[in-house]
């Protein structure tokens, strides 16, 4: 590399780590390395032994004599007017100069020029966009700044004119990124806080932009936001779908209220709104629905030839059950579910999180218990209610950690198909409460079965875990030995309790054999195809559809646990 390191990088010889980085920096911004190859490589080698020459003592001695300045001052045609850069920097900080030193020609155009350009943010009146840019593009053209020392001083007070005065500033806020170059993703530009702000508001101003531009309800939504909070919003305004959702949407977008994306918005004006949005409430789209949706029972009313008199009862009926429902979802489940969230959750013990799962199960053979009257399936629901209350109110939707949908929606249509077809064959097998109890139990084990998998396999010790695996295959032959009793005969009166509990681990087993995976998994339900074909067979010897069917079940789930066993043992064993 030749000696003129010092006049690519536009600076006087220096030891200082840190100009030498501002001046490569500054550099940077006007080389492009896709079309300034050559350049870009002599910048860069300029910059590394510039570094390096920092830790050379003898390129320095004839500094230190006195003599090094002087060729410094030599070799820079701007070492002349040493008070240059004071100066401006004076200025630019609004003080008086440190020295009665007259400013150069070009000091005194750029001072006038970032004059103007505050004169028009400041002003009383909103200057116009095209005045703002080309007052911005004149103090950028000045020449004092082809000053390296000048032009960082220059960007400076520029970001923090350009914060100080949002949102009249917004309009200089794309030019100024695109001058100065501020990128994140420039692993060689390292922003400082004034610019990582100044980039956030540029972003934030584009996509508020985009939006008020294309929606007119997005323009009313900004204009609301920068009124008075005192301003009233017409009723039918407040009804639109798209005028609250466009609200939500930018209230998100200023998130906890920062001070410089709240430039141009009324402070008041934004808290109320989030307060009004943070309470549970009836949304324009489920006021609409609660309207729009009762429609249908009148015009069926309609149909049938019912009076005005029954059709305007029907509408009101249908739209008084919706509306309840749905103040029941706002006033109930979402204060239930928050103050589990807040005061609850964090302190929940693995029985308490889990607590409900064991109980719809349970409930299944319960249900076949009952007596068949009307007020046993009641008395199910009511029970199944509370249960699936307690399921949504401590869980959440399954997560990435739960099985596959499709094997979950598989393992909830396979009992609800074999306890279908039971009345088919055997009428008395399967009853009305059988039924409420199963859709419980399979709607508690779709929304909560991924956090009591995780329980089984993550907070449970191996022990544990073998002995259920053990208990559920147990059950699983014991429930099998009783379907066989039944062979050539009248469906006992204990017929009902086994189909129940054939339902109850069909559910359950699906804790250990969560371990089978998906491959797996897949196979097992392909080799439970082929054995439902198999099984025809053996139907027509036995002359029972609910044995044969039971014991189809009954072997799957025997499969499966057999192979989570397996798989458990397997894992338990030391490598040798």
């Amino acid at each position: 590399m030749s000696h003129d390191i010092w006049d690519v990088l536009g600076i006087a010889p220096t030891r200082d780590r840190d100009a030498i980085r501002r001046a490569y920096a500054r550099k940077l911004r006007v080389t492009n390395p896709e079309d300034d190859a050559e350049g870009f490589m002599r910048l860069r080698e300029a910059h590394d032994e510039a570094v390096a020459r920092i830790g050379w003592d003898w390129m320095w001695e004839e500094d230190e004599d006195g003599e090094g300045e002087h060729d410094a001052q030599a070799g820079d045609p701007y070492a002349a007017a040493p008070t240059l850069a004071p100066v401006a920097l004076a200025t630019l900080e609004r003080a008086p100069p440190a020295s009665p030193t007259p400013l150069t020609p070009e000091a005194e155009e750029l001072q006038a020029r970032i004059e103007r350009l505050e004169l028009l943010l400041r002003g009383h009146e909103m200057a116009p966009a095209t005045e703002l840019e080309a007052a911005f593009h004149a103090v950028l053209n000045a020449e004092a700044l082809e000053q390296i020392a000048v032009a960082d001083e220059v960007e400076t007070r520029i970001s923090h004119l350009l914060l100080e005065a949002a949102p009249r500033s917004d309009a200089l806020l794309a030019p100024a990124v695109d001058a100065f170059r501020w990128r994140r993703d420039d692993l060689h530009f390292e922003p400082s806080d004034v610019v990582q702000v100044i980039i956030q508001r540029r972003d934030f101003v584009e996509r508020r932009d985009r939006l008020v531009r294309n929606d007119e309800q997005a323009r009313a939504v900004v204009a609301v936001l920068q009124g008075p909070p005192t301003a009233k919003v017409s009723l039918w305004r407040r009804l639109n779908p798209r005028f609250e959702i466009v609200m939500k949407t930018l209230l998100e977008r200023l998130g906890d209220g920062h001070e410089v994306l709240m430039a141009g918005f009324d402070a008041q004006t934004v808290a109320a709104w989030r307060q009004r949005y943070a309470r549970p409430r009836l949304s324009s789209g489920m006021i609409w629905f609660t309207l729009g949706a009762p429609l249908l029972a009148p015009l069926i009313a309609g149909v049938a030839g019912l009076s005005p008199a029954a059709i305007l009862a029907a509408y009101l009926a249908t739209a008084a059950v919706i509306l309840a429902a749905q103040l029941f979802y706002l006033q109930g489940y979402l204060r239930l579910k928050t103050a589990w969230e807040v005061h609850r959750s964090w302190r929940a013990g693995a029985l308490e999180r889990i607590g409900w799962a064991p109980l719809s199960l349970l409930l299944l053979p319960v249900s076949a218990l009952l007596p068949d009257t009307l007020w046993s399936p009641l008395a199910v629901a009511g029970l199944g209610a509370l249960l699936l209350a307690w399921t949504f109110t401590t869980t959440d939707p399954p997560s990435g950690l739960a099985l596959p949908l499709h094997q979950r929606l598989l393992g909830q249509a396979v009992p609800f198909a074999w306890a279908l077809t039971l009345p088919l064959f055997d009428v008395d097998v399967v009853t009305p409460s059988m039924l409420a109890a199963l859709v419980v139990a399979a709607a508690v084990d779709f929304r909560g079965g991924a956090q009591t998998i995780q329980a089984w396999h993550l907070e449970m010790g191996r022990t544990p875990r073998l002995v259920g695996s053990l208990a559920f295959l147990a059950a699983t032959i014991a429930a099998g030995v009783a379907a066989w009793r039944m062979v050539g005969e009248t469906p006992p009166s204990w017929a009902p309790l086994c189909v129940a509990s054939v339902l109850a681990l069909a559910i359950g087993h699906r804790l250990p054999t969560a371990a089978l995976g998906e491959a797996l998994a897949k196979t097992r339900y392909y080799g439970m195809f082929v054995l439902f074909w198999l099984s025809r067979g053996l139907d027509a010897v036995v002359d029972s559809w609910l044995v044969t069917s039971t014991l189809w079940m009954l072997i799957g789930m025997a499969v499966g646990v057999i192979l989570s066993l397996i798989i458990e043992v397997r894992d338990r064993t030391p490598a040798g």
